[in-house]
């Protein structure tokens, strides 16, 4: 989940994160009651039962082990506890549940519309060959349709606000509040054991005072130490304040005798008590004091059994973590005890402990490296765990931004260790497991979609790109497939609908309509006129990735593996991607790279030479990729780019066409007439099913607009009968047939027919008459009473009943019942619609329902269907709606006004005035909206009105309007931003004194904040994982489209107008910055230098892109600098700043100009504007890491300098303790390791006293800090020693301080 800007964690969460953390390990805490084994050597409540996500709620230290192997997951046992808890779910856990049902819904949704797309299929076939199948489809169908329904049951089960959070779920030792501790004999709550006090009547002193004596009882079961532990936790919960006010003196005496207890479930519980103790660094001194250092490594080392003990220490421990500073009172022998922990593939605890390591790498990576962690971390990479790979690499990425941290990875060695999957496959016999081979393909994709990691890697003459490419070559399919999809990551190419088709071996026509029909209803918006002034920092990154692979001989690998024939689909494959990297590479790279690559002279060369065997596959390529160039072509919609045929001609000549086909139409003789009402199948059969709804429709837009044929087909056949008798709602047959994407074209032919009627005198007459509205008048009474009554007065009703309104929810939902309001969209268009609809009391009934609030769903309904560009009374109740309904009426409405104001902007002129008073009249609206007291009503209001000041008439109109946006605080800053870009919103905010003072806030500090805004939107739009998909009214689908885009900037908009420019002379600011900039821009140590680097960068950047700002580049003469930041920079982030911000310079003639004479070459349109991107001519100046050498890499524990106190310094005089300290250094080698293990148990058995020795054990400890020991050895030294040994360690230390040891036989 890396970005292309910044690897740093706290990019990756948001610009809101405290530090940069992997936050990968954090989650619940599985935090409740300790309980102590049962007689049956099982423990109670034992599953380990957390969610990954922030500790703080759950209490310090917490993690996730739900990424370890499920194979050593202990089981609930028979008797565990169960209680009832009204605590409801962590917001974590249920935001994790709502994502997984989520994917499931999005899964049935997309098996829903294939089913759609098969049934399209089927209905071009004749019905006998097609009706099995279409039985097996249609059943597929409804099972998907109920499956999506009860997704979506849950999912708002779980979101909306809960009026009882109570929630019954099993005892688990580690969840939330503490409860009560289960007998050792029955499982039942123990005797004498006092009740619960209420929280609100306790005194906080007091019951700890009383806890604390108790923990001081002698000879007590070890139940009651739990739980008293339990209780005390649940007392720091209630009252945190409380943990400040601890005598550690006193304090820490009980948390070291319950560490020393024999029974784990106590140790675990001190270890819980210890961490909810912790407030700041001093607290964390004063707990080492304790000597929890050694106890946890011992901890550590312990079995499986005692597991509950284990998780309890390594939590411990990852609370120093979230204490500021707190890492550093973190000993290297503990961080060798989780080192060990992760080096032992069957240990639960495994992928914790990585996650743990790669968290204290960010914060102290030398910690790590001195305790050899790094090694384990870069075998995770290539070797697995797989779920925990993209992770681990994060924290290697952020330690390659700064030279600092540089020094601690291995250059050439820790990265490109993931790509030796690929490349031993050459010399092995089979490949690499897929599940590795994917999770190194996910790994370098991390990588190279990050500064850091692309510019790594292609150092060593770009080494790791070319042994990629070269892979190709090897002769495994699956190696072969998985980097292909790799690259169509890595350059995010979105295969088309068709591609697995195409894949398969079936020819690119079949399924070509349905394609095209799909494409019809998903029809791309129409490009802004402020596009241009938006730089894609995606795209241009892309670029460069392009540019690099070019120089891999991306290309030349690709042609070589078309000509190889020995797998059709990966040949097919191949071509697909061939085809849309030379696509990509024509849009995005400037002539000097794609040009000659256009041409694949290799490929050709091949095709033409007629003495090789592969001139056939070359010949075979060339036909696919141009065939691939003509489908993508007529199915996908073409790229936002520059076009030579604007949009108004493609309108203008698909309007020619129509008219034309309409003249046809209107001229057709009497028995052409007659011929085609024949061929619709209507006269011939009453089901509908039976008719040809694709002649129909032609028929209904085409002769039936002509008065005369009109007239014939309603007086001379029973046609225009039976199609309104289909329509008729009371007929139940429109009305029945199911809500399906096939089934829409009904509703599209109706809506036809109707507008068709509206054409004519006759056909207004004829839909007067007819009982088709009175009788959806009389659906629309159904739910409205007093509508009901109105109708009553007016016409006889039709007195047909049924058991439920055939507007009801249910109906809506799974018929086509709501295409009647599409219909009645149709009328409203029309002077004469809206008269009709005003006869039956239509809107007297709308009235009504928008005032009940019981039905929001028609109400949505009637604002996405309404035609609004005539006054009357549909403006009128959307007016309503925005004012008067539920929020989610409000939002909906809202969001629906984007529609009216894009489709007002995309179809007017300017003349046309019609198009001009709606967009106005919804800009109006909008700006009342700006005033709800829903934020975000607000917020939404804000974005479209944002997106409307695209078009300059409607920026100046919402000027015009002059909005009061001061109570929206930063919500309303955009918008305001927007009103700089013309000299109206110029001079309107320089009357408010808008502008001087955001200046200055910008100046001072909000550059600053611009650098992590950024950050966050290219951090999210590299993400891996897809977003959760909102509802159509939420602002973040929004912003979703915003991902990877230059933010809008201050001094952007105030560049925009020559108003402004003058106010940025007189002010200096751009001076400042360029100052700035070349005064600090090879800063490589302070953060916040480099961040205001970065800030400075952004603004000169954003100036620049503008033609009015463009001449400060020449008179500061800052390109130079900002060009040598891009190639020399040691900060790797830094340099993709300045690169993205080289691209925004190069968006205006005059910046390209000035970067061509600094060698780095534009992408410009065939209309020569340019686009944004940038590429240096000669690759290597900006890929250079360091312009010397590699950096020098500070070794791990094998270097001496990591090693304090080697074996000659603990040694000491004694000879069998030289023996002893010897045979246990010896360990470390796995040679010396069986030898050593003899002659250590032959030392224990003929010298006991020596083993009883606390100071032979504290220089023992010291080789256990020092030696790199697995996990069994750690656990075979420790075991040489009693438990009274490390009593009596640590009872001396505290005499000779002075300070009173702790009774630890009370326990």
């Amino acid at each position: 989940m890396s970005n292309a800007l910044t690897t740093s964690p706290k990019s990756v969460s948001g610009a809101s994160s405290p530090g940069p953390r992997v936050r990968g390990a954090s989650g619940g805490d599985r935090d409740g009651l300790l309980h102590p084994r049962q007689p049956n050597g099982n423990r109670a409540g034992s599953s380990l039962g957390t969610t990954i996500g922030n500790p703080t709620p759950n209490g310090p230290g917490s993690f996730s082990t739900s990424l370890r192997s499920t194979n050593t997951i202990v089981a609930m046992t028979p008797n565990a506890f169960v209680e009832e808890s009204s605590d409801p779910p962590s917001p974590m856990s249920s935001e994790r549940l709502v994502e997984e049902l989520t994917d499931q819904l999005n899964k049935a949704i997309k098996y829903k519309e294939g089913a759609e797309n098969l049934l399209q299929v089927l209905d071009t076939k004749k019905p006998k060959e097609a009706k099995q199948a279409r039985n097996q489809v249609e059943k597929e169908y409804n099972a998907r349709n109920q499956e999506i329904s009860q997704l979506m049951s849950r999912i708002e089960a779980i979101t909306k606000p809960r009026e009882i959070p109570g929630v019954t779920r099993a005892a688990n030792k580690f969840k939330g509040e503490p409860i009560r501790p289960a007998s050792a004999n029955n499982g039942l709550a123990i005797s004498g054991a006092p009740e619960w006090e209420d929280p609100g009547s306790e005194s906080p002193t007091l019951s700890l005072t009383e806890l604390l004596r108790d923990l001081e009882e002698a000879g007590r079961r070890p139940e009651y130490y739990v739980e008293k532990a339990n209780s005390l936790v649940a007392l720091f919960k209630r009252h945190p304040n409380l943990k400040y006010e601890l005598a550690w003196n006193t304090f820490g005496n009980r948390i070291q005798s319950m560490l020393l207890n024999e029974n784990k479930e106590v140790v675990a519980a001190g270890y819980r008590i210890a961490r909810y103790a912790i407030t700041d660094l001093q607290s964390l001194k004063a707990i080492r004091a304790l000597y929890t250092d050694e106890i946890t490594i011992i901890s550590l080392v312990k079995e499986s059994r005692a597991n509950v003990e284990r998780e309890q220490a390594l939590k411990f421990v990852r609370a120093f973590i979230e204490v500021p500073g707190g890492v550093q009172e973190i000993s290297r022998g503990v961080v060798r005890a989780i080192v060990a922990c992760a080096e032992q593939v069957d240990d639960r605890l495994r992928g914790v402990s990585m996650e743990t390591l790669a968290e204290i790498l960010i914060l102290n990576p030398s910690l790590v490296v001195s305790a050899g962690g790094v090694r384990v971390l870069t075998q995770v990479l290539s070797e697995g765990p797989y779920e925990l790979s993209d992770t681990i690499s994060l924290a290697f990425l952020y330690l390659l931004d700064l030279p600092a941290t540089r020094k601690y990875i291995r250059p050439g060695n820790d990265l490109e260790i993931v790509f030796s999957v690929f490349t031993d496959s050459y010399s092995e016999k089979s490949p690499a497991p897929e599940e590795r081979l994917r999770s190194s393909a996910k790994v370098i994709s991390c990588m190279l979609k990050s500064w850091p990691g692309l510019l790594v890697l292609s150092m060593y003459d770009l080494r790791a790109p070319k042994s990629l490419v070269a892979a190709l070559s090897i002769p495994s399919s699956s190696v072969r497939d998985i980097i292909l999809e790799l690259f169509f990551d890595i350059f995010r190419i979105k295969p088309p609908s068709w591609s697995s088709t195409f894949i398969a071996g079936r020819r690119l026509t079949t399924y070509g309509r349905v394609t095209n029909l799909k494409s019809e209803s998903d029809a791309p918006k129409p490009p802004r006129v402020d596009d241009a002034y938006q730089g894609n920092l995606v795209e241009h990154f892309t670029a460069l990735l392009l540019a690099v692979f070019f120089e891999a001989d991306l290309l030349r690998s690709l042609m070589a593996l078309v000509e190889d024939n020995s797998d059709p689909a990966i040949v097919r494959k191949t071509t697909l991607l061939l085809g849309e990297i030379l696509k990509l590479a024509s849009r995005l790279l400037p002539s000097t790279y794609s040009a000659r690559l256009q041409l694949l002279p290799d490929l050709f060369t091949s095709a033409s030479n007629f003495r090789v065997p592969t001139r056939f596959a070359a010949s075979a390529a060339v036909y696919q990729i141009d065939s691939l160039n003509r489908t993508l072509h007529r199915s996908l919609a073409t790229a936002q780019v520059p076009q030579r045929v604007s949009v108004d001609d493609g309108k203008r000549g698909q309007g020619q066409v129509e008219q034309a086909k309409l003249k046809i139409y209107m001229a057709i003789d009497d028995r052409h007439f007659s011929g085609l009402i024949v061929d619709s199948g209507v006269l011939n059969a009453k089901s509908h099913t039976k008719w040809n709804w694709d002649a129909l429709n032609e028929m209904i837009q085409g002769p039936l607009l002509n008065p005369k044929r009109l007239d014939e087909a309603i007086k001379g056949t029973k046609f225009m009968k039976r199609l309104m008798s289909f329509y008729r709602p009371f007929k139940y047959k429109f009305s029945d047939v199911k809500n399906t994407k096939p089934n829409q074209r009904y509703v599209r032919t109706g809506c036809a027919l109707f507008h068709t009627l509206l054409q004519t005198p006759e056909g207004v007459r004829y839909l007067s008459e007819n009982k088709i509205l009175r009788q959806i008048a009389e659906c629309l009474a159904q739910l409205d009473r007093v509508g009901f009554r109105l109708l009553e007065g007016i016409l006889d009703m039709s007195g047909i009943t049924s058991p439920e309104p055939l507007f009801s929810t249910s109906r809506l939902i799974g018929t086509l019942s709501c295409g009647y309001f599409a219909m009645l969209g149709v009328l409203s268009s029309d002077p004469k619609g809206l008269a009709m609809m005003e006869r039956w009391r239509m809107f007297n009934m709308f009235y009504h329902i928008s005032d009940s609030l019981d039905r929001p769903d028609l109400l949505e309904l009637f604002v996405s269907n309404m035609d609004f560009t005539l006054e009357g009374h549909p403006r009128i109740i959307l007016s309503k709606a925005l004012t008067m309904g539920l929020k989610s009426v409000r939002l909906f409405a809202t969001s629906h006004l984007r529609s009216l104001i894009s489709t007002a902007q995309s179809s007017q002129t300017p003349t046309d005035s019609k198009t001009n008073e709606t967009a106005e009249w919804a800009i109006r609206l909008l700006i009342t909206q700006l005033y709800d007291p829903d934020v975000e009503v607000c917020e939404t209001a804000v974005k479209i009105l944002e997106e409307a000041c695209n078009i300059t008439h409607s920026l100046e109109y919402v000027v015009k309007c002059r909005p009061a946006l001061d109570h929206l605080g930063e919500i309303g800053a955009p918008l305001l931003l927007r009103f700089l870009s013309t000299s109206v919103g110029y001079h309107y905010l320089n009357e408010l004194d808008y502008i001087n003072r955001e200046m200055d806030d910008w100046f001072h500090g909000r550059n600053d904040s611009y650098v992590l805004t950024v950050e966050a939107s290219l951090a999210r739009a590299f993400a891996d994982e897809e977003p959760l998909k909102k509802r159509s009214g939420d602002i973040n689908t929004i912003d979703r489209d915003m991902m990877g885009i230059v933010p809008p900037h201050f001094y952007r908009e105030l560049a925009r107008t020559s108003e402004g420019c003058i106010l940025l002379r007189e002010k200096g600011h751009f001076n400042d910055f360029a100052l700035y900039i070349r005064e600090h821009g090879r800063e490589e140590e302070e953060a916040e230098v480099v961040t205001k680097v970065k800030g400075c960068l952004w603004a000169v950047g954003n100036i620049g892109s503008m033609p009015f700002g463009a001449p400060f580049l020449e008179e500061a003469d800052i390109v130079e600098s900002i060009v040598k930041i891009a190639e020399e920079s040691q900060v790797l982030t830094l340099k993709g700043t300045a690169f993205f911000v080289l691209g925004l310079i190069s968006r205006t003639m005059q910046g390209l100009e000035i970067l061509l004479e600094y060698g780095w070459d534009g992408t410009t349109s065939t209309m020569g504007e340019s686009l944004g991107f940038c590429i240096p001519l000669k690759l290597g100046r900006l890929l250079s890491v360091s312009s010397v050498a590699p950096w020098h890499h500070t070794g791990d524990e094998t270097n001496q300098i990591n090693r304090p106190s080697p074996l000659s310094s603990v040694i000491g005089d004694d000879p069998v303790d030289a023996k002893i300290l010897t045979a246990i250094a010896n360990l470390n080698n796995h040679i010396l390791e069986s030898g050593s293990t003899k002659e250590l148990n032959r030392l224990k058995a003929s010298h006991v006293t020596q083993f009883q020795s606390p100071d032979l054990f504290r220089r023992v400890m010291t080789l256990i800090e020092s030696f790199r020991y697995r996990q069994h050895v750690r656990r075979f030294i420790l075991d040489l020693f009693e438990k009274s040994v490390v009593e009596r360690v640590f009872a001396e230390d505290r005499a000779d301080s002075g300070v009173e040891s702790p009774d630890t036989g009370t326990l």
